[in-house]
Parts: structure tokens; C-alpha cells; sequence
């Protein structure tokens, strides 16, 4: 809080932003160092609540109080470092990344802008299992819970004061604890939703509130002195929460000990002679706490980005580079664009150009996201198959094909588009991740099989790629794909059949090179001759407009090998079982000779009847 409606400023609570953004970072340094430093994001959410609530306290005592204002405010502390960095690190993201994890990234940065990160990383999973190196703006999930909040605070706080001042405390302790109960039911039966939702976060934000609300009282100087004493205790609380809190239990109870922590250090603002106070007033470490949303918005990207490109290097190399970058990148920012732009758009004579610096940015970072993942990744959803599936180059003049599958089809997508512009076809894309488009051989039939045939069978394409997991789809009933075969070759002129690439083994990640893995990378035996029997057999298949394309010798050798990247060093692979961008153009060549050559008897054909 720098001066501001005439609060006096306590380097303390910068101090205490060192401590929290330097365990965070330290944590995501590696874990082993600080195995609870991810608390110190609770750390940053009650200081958070306590010094908003300060201000408007302030404010509204003064008769100085509006949203206008308020919402200026948030637009210039945190817009002009946010946009920044997000831009700075999709670009990174774009030299560096696969396609699909670029693609990722484009949605991430999305749900970052429109301040729903927090929900679109819970349906992903854990925060603590969640892919470290291709998540570069997993770390704004604690932004979004603070906006959402903050959408949502200045209302309450008004209602409270101007309708139900008597009860605000009341009010703000029941919401308090309904909030604390939810986080700690949930921690237990639905812990991604305990860590990301607000509902079971909020909880945190509102006990810095309630500090507030009391602080401003008159104490006695003996209680004051007592309540410095009590900031040693809490630093204490921090301290041990930052080396025992575990991650399988968090947050639930265990949230509890760096909330009440930081209640302690914050306490009165008279309280402000004590140890506590002092150390954390200390000069290097105000200078790292006036920086923290900076040094926090830049290292993980840094982090992310550095592992993922140099996964070959030792962990010296690598964590001198994210120290170096970090620092390089907190104070580049937090001079030229953090400091400079919240001074500028927080002048009150510029609030119309805060919101439309708001409003612009958001006109255009949402949709680039939206086209960075729509262009890097082409994938159905199955409610597009039922509509028809997603078209691209419309103009095609040579006729049409389909891209029809799961996710093993999906990772062509890319591929098929510039196939189908090399050779003037209209794509319809009706792959679907994750999903089951064959038919059943014994059971009713699912919906996206009977919308997928039904597609089709309107289009009658020239060519219909069909690409699965085989093995995972054929291993209850293999009949199914020649009865699926079956029906679709009544509609479409050629029907390509790609076989399933060799899989690698759980050493063969970035993360296990990161730690000492090395090729060459073996197929798991079993693994091999039952993924190579399915092959076998969809080989088999191969008829008169029926043609299989066997990828085996592309990324494996006879013996079991697999390859994890090209000559140039380049990753072939995506995960364990799906290509990479580059990996899924080295079977372009051998699609375009299988689909030229049908289209020259076509045309030969043609030629003739003429």
C-alpha cells in the first residue's frame, strides 16, 4: 500500500510478499527444497483481502468511495503486467512448443483473459499432476480466483455497509466459515475443486477482510505490544506450514495453518514496533515484495518454457537459466510496464482509458487464443459430428475427404488440412478425442457413430481417413471395424486406414530426461506384439477401395526401438501414444502418394470417357 487517501505504508506487508512469492518460486524450483511452498499463494490471498478491504474501508469513512474507482484500480495493478507477460509467452510458446501444446496454450490463455483459468485447469485435473512444462499459465489460477472475487466483493461490501452495518461482522464470519466447511468437505471428496474454486477459497480472502475490519480499532499498548509478540508466532506458522503442509491433503485443515500465519503477521497496523515487523521490513526483501506480481507472473512461464525446450540439460544449466531469466524478466516488467502503467492508468482523470485499455486488450487477446487453438489443434466435438463436422478450405475443386476418428485421428488434423489444400479438397473433420466412432457388432449403437455415417453418407467423399487407437478400440471385438469398413465404403470413394504407431515407454518423457533418461527408448514387449497384431489385422482389410498405410518403419525399428525425436532433434511425439505436429508430417508423404494415386486413375478415367 503506497500512500494512498492518507494510509501509511508498511513495508512489512512487502516483506511478506517476499516470503510468499519467493516459496512459490522456490517450489516450483523443485519441490524437494520446499515441499509445502505452494501455500505461499494463501499467504498472497489473505494479504490480498486485508489490503482491499483497507482501502475501501478507508474510502467509504472518507465518502470516497465507487466501483468506478474501485474497478480503475484493479484495471491499473494488474492489467499492464498481465497482457504482457501473456503476450511475451505465447510468443515464447510459438518458437518453442509442438502444435498441439501450442494449441494448448491458446486456450489457457484464453480462459486466463476471461479470469476462468481456475476452472478450466480443475476439469484438467490436479494442480499438482498437471503437466508442468506444457502448462505455462497454470500459475494464473489463483489470478482468476482473485478476480472473480473481486467482481463480486465491492457489491457485497456496499450492501453490507449501507443496509446491514450492524451485522457486517456477523454476516462476513458466516461466510467465512461456510467458505473454510466447503474447502474442507470438498478437499476430501473433490479435491481439483477444493484447490481451484473460488466457493472454497474465498474463505482465505474473507479472513484478510475481517482482519481489516478490526484493525482499525484503538487497542491499549499493552495488547498492541502483545499482538507484535503474536506476529513472531505467525511468521513461525508460515515458516513450518512451508516445509510439512502436504499435497495430497491440501487445501482442507492444512490451509489453515498460513492463513492463521498471516492473520498473526498482519494484525493491528499499530502493531508495527515488533521483530516481526522489522525483519520483514528489511530492505532487500521490500524490494523483492514490491516486485512479486511481476516475479510471479514470469517464473513459470520461464520455468515452463526453459524445461521444455532444454530437457537435455543438467539441472544446473537449467535452474541457473530460470534464475537468471526470472529476475531479468521481474525487473524489466515491474520498471517499464508494471510500475509505469499503474501510475498512468490509475490517474483519475484517465479512468475512461483504463476501461477501454481493459476492453481493447480483451477485443484482442481472447480471440487470438481462440485462433491459436483452433489452428494448431483441429479436433471435432461430438456435438460438431452431429452438425456436420468442422469444414475447412471450402473452395475445394478436386472433391472432398473426411478425417474421421479419435484423438489418433485428430493429431493428422493438421496434416489434412495442408492435404487437402495441396490438392483442392474440402476437408470435413469429424474426429473426435476421446471418443468411440466405430460401430458395435453386438450391442446398440452409439450416437456418434450413427452421426459420424450419417456425414458421410451426405458427403460421399473422394477419400475417408479413418484413424484409432486399434488396439484400444479392437480389443473386445475386432469384427467391428470391417463392419464399420463395410458401411462407409458404400459412401466414400476410398477409404484410408492408418495404422497405430509404436508406443513409447514412461521413460521416454521430457520430465524422465529431465532426471536422467536417455534413448535409445524400447517398446514394452507386451505392448508391441499386441499393439502389431492389431495392425496385422487391420492390414488385412486392405481392398479394392480400401488402402492401409503402415507408419511402423517411420518411428520404430524391427528390433523394438522406438524414435523419440527426428535428425534435427525434433520431438516426434506428442505423449506416449500420439504424434507430434512434426511427427504426423512424416506420414503426409506416404497419404498423398496413396491419394494421387487414385485420383490419377480418376482422372485417367476421365480422360478416357471424354
Amino acid at each position: 500500500m503506497a500512500r494512498s487517501g492518507g494510509a501509511q505504508y508498511r513495508p512489512a506487508i512487502d516483506g511478506l510478499r517476499a516470503v510468499a512469492v519467493l516459496a512459490v518460486f522456490i517450489f516450483h524450483l523443485n519441490r524437494q527444497w520446499l515441499p509445502g511452498g505452494f501455500v505461499g499463494v494463501d499467504v498472497f490471498f489473505v494479504i490480498s483481502g486485508y489490503l482491499i478491504a483497507s482501502v475501501l474501508l478507508r474510502e467509504y469513512e472518507n465518502g470516497s468511495f465507487s466501483l468506478g474507482k474501485f474497478y480503475q484500480r484493479r484495471i491499473a495493478r494488474l492489467f499492464p503486467a498481465f497482457f504482457t507477460v501473456a503476450l511475451a509467452t505465447l510468443t515464447g510458446a510459438y518458437f518453442i512448443y509442438s502444435d498441439q501444446d501450442l494449441a494448448s496454450c491458446g486456450a489457457n490463455l484464453t480462459a486466463a483473459i476471461l479470469s476462468v483459468a481456475n476452472m478450466k485447469y480443475m476439469w484438467q485435473g490436479s494442480y499438482f499432476a498437471l503437466s508442468p512444462d506444457a502448462q505455462p499459465f497454470s500459475h494464473y489460477w489463483s489470478l482468476s480466483v482473485e478476480e472473480q472475487f473481486y467482481l463480486l466483493f465491492p457489491v457485497i461490501f456496499l450492501f453490507l455497509y449501507l443496509r446491514a452495518p450492524r451485522y457486517k461482522m456477523a454476516i462476513l464470519t458466516c461466510l467465512c466459515g461456510a467458505s473454510l466447511a466447503a474447502c474442507i468437505a470438498l478437499t476430501h471428496t473433490r479435491p481439483a475443486w477444493a484447490f481451484f474454486l473460488l466457493p472454497a477459497r474465498a474463505w482465505e480472502l474473507l479472513a484478510g477482510i475481517i482482519l481489516a475490519n478490526v484493525s482499525g480499532r484503538p487497542l491499549p499498548l499493552g495488547v498492541r505490544k502483545s499482538l507484535a509478540g503474536l506476529a513472531l508466532a505467525g511468521l513461525a506458522l508460515i515458516g513450518i506450514s512451508l516445509f510439512v503442509t502436504k499435497e495430497a491433503t491440501f487445501p482442507g485443515y492444512a490451509a489453515m495453518l498460513p492463513v492463521l500465519g498471516t492473520v498473526c503477521v498482519l494484525g493491528p497496523n499499530k502493531a508495527s514496533s515488533g521483530w516481526a515487523e522489522r525483519l520483514l521490513s528489511w530492505g532487500p526483501a521490500v524490494l523483492i515484495g514490491r516486485m512479486s506480481y511481476s516475479l510471479y507472473l514470469w517464473h513459470w512461464p520461464v520455468f515452463s518454457l526453459v524445461d521444455y525446450r532444454l530437457y537435455l540439460a543438467s539441472p544446473a544449466v537449467r535452474i541457473g537459466l530460470k534464475v537468471v531469466l526470472s529476475a531479468a524478466a521481474t525487473a524489466l516488467c515491474f520498471f517499464w510496464i508494471e510500475n509505469p502503467g499503474r501510475v498512468f492508468l490509475n490517474h483519475p482523470g484517465r479512468r475512461r482509458m483504463a476501461f477501454g485499455f481493459l476492453g481493447g486488450a480483451l477485443m484482442i487477446f481472447v480471440p487470438l487464443g481462440i485462433v491459436v487453438r483452433g489452428t494448431n489443434y483441429i479436433n471435432a466435438e461430438a456435438s460438431d459430428v452431429a452438425k456436420g463436422g468442422v469444414v475447412f478450405n471450402r473452395s475445394g475443386e478436386n472433391g472432398s475427404m473426411i478425417l474421421m476418428g479419435d484423438s489418433n485421428a485428430s493429431m493428422y488434423g493438421n496434416m489434412s488440412r495442408r492435404i487437402a489444400q495441396e490438392l483442392g479438397l474440402k476437408l470435413r473433420v469429424i474426429s473426435v478425442a476421446a471418443g468411440d466412432p466405430l460401430p458395435h457388432s453386438a450391442r446398440q449403437q452409439e450416437r456418434l457413430w450413427l452421426d459420424s455415417l450419417a456425414v458421410v453418407e451426405r458427403e460421399k467423399p473422394e477419400f475417408l481417413v479413418l484413424v484409432c487407437h486399434w488396439r484400444g478400440k479392437l480389443e473386445d471385438d475386432r469384427g467391428r471395424l470391417a463392419i464399420g469398413i463395410k458401411e462407409l465404403k458404400e459412401y466414400a470413394h476410398q477409404v484410408i486406414l492408418i495404422t497405430q504407431p509404436p508406443e513409447l515407454p514412461k521413460s521416454a518423457s521430457r520430465e524422465s530426461m529431465r532426471n536422467g533418461s536417455r534413448p535409445p527408448f524400447v517398446e514394452d514387449p507386451a505392448e508391441r506384439d499386441a499393439r502389431m497384431e492389431t495392425n496385422a489385422w487391420v492390414k488385412s482389410l486392405q481392398g479394392d477401395n480400401v488402402t492401409v498405410i503402415d507408419i511402423e518403419p517411420l518411428f520404430g525399428t524391427r528390433d523394438g526401438r522406438v524414435f523419440y525425436t527426428d535428425n534435427h532433434g525434433d520431438a516426434l511425439y506428442q505423449d506416449g501414444s500420439h504424434l507430434s505436429g512434426i511427427g504426423a508430417d512424416l506420414v503426409r508423404p506416404r497419404v498423398l502418394e496413396a491419394m494421387r494415386a487414385v485420383l490419377s486413375v480418376a482422372e485417367k478415367a476421365r480422360t478416357r470417357s471424354t
